[in-house]
């Protein structure tokens, strides 16, 4: 490989892809709503994230555990 060839892979090629990245950065989003803005009035429903039923936690002698086990996992 001759010197221009070797700079053209190891220099051009990567160089290429920064700046197609770096103009894509730049280039108006296909998501053209605005976001929230604190204060701002809000127009879409409720999302739960943690679920809408309580949790129910299991009676006393359910949590009480061993002194059996241990790192090797022969319990």
């Amino acid at each position: 490989m001759t010197i221009l060839q070797t700079l053209g892979v190891f220099v051009g090629i990567p160089l290429a892809i920064y700046l197609v990245i770096g103009l894509l950065v730049f280039l108006p989003g296909r998501h053209s709503r605005r976001g929230y803005r604190a204060g701002e009035q809000w127009d879409y429903p409720p999302q739960l994230w943690a679920g809408d039923t309580p949790v129910q936690i299991p009676a006393g002698d359910a949590l009480a555990g061993t002194s059996e086990g241990g790192a090797r996992g022969s319990w």
